[in-house]
């Protein structure tokens, strides 16, 4: 009888202790699709721990002769999906009113896909700028309704986004 309970108690006592933490995984593929729908208005990329550059508009203020700041953030990235599975991607600005300026050198749009890699969830951004340009890839750091964060695959610069 002792023997058993001493038996029930270490099993108990293997039971209650904390189990080593798993580290969880990152979002799926398809919880990343859905969080990428959308407009984001970028804000900042950061290349080094001391350079940030922000995404601002500057425009020559007629009555000092002077650049100055029009717009903060002005650069929109749009990151469709259409009702057929389609994943349209353009480049767009805001005027300082808010409105969206559909950008006149980009009439060709481009699209998007995600890939899983052994280290996450890569965005491959194809005829971007123009058709036939180069594929941007991109490695998503994070991405939720509120913001994006990626990191170019070839330079580390890193890219921050919030929803528009």
């Amino acid at each position: 009888m002792l023997i058993l309970v001493a038996l029930m108690a270490f099993c108990t006592v293997g039971i209650a202790q904390p189990e080593e933490e798993t580290p969880r995984e990152g979002k799926t593929v398809s919880e990343t699709l859905k969080a990428m729908n959308g407009e984001w208005r970028m804000m900042y990329k950061i290349i080094s721990d001391t350079i940030r550059v922000y995404d601002r508009q500057y425009q020559v203020n007629p009555e000092t002769n002077r650049y100055e700041l029009r717009k903060d953030t002005s650069n929109i990235h749009i990151f469709g999906i259409d009702n057929v599975g389609n994943t349209p991607y353009k480049v767009s600005r805001e005027d300082s009113n808010g409105q969206l300026i559909e950008n006149d050198w980009s009439p060709s749009k481009g699209s998007w896909s995600l890939k899983q890699t052994d280290t996450g969830i890569d965005l491959h951004i194809i005829n971007a700028y123009y058709k036939g340009c180069p594929t941007i890839v991109r490695h998503i750091v994070n991405v939720n309704d509120r913001q994006l964060w990626l990191q170019d695959s070839q330079t580390g610069t890193e890219y921050y986004y919030v929803k528009r």
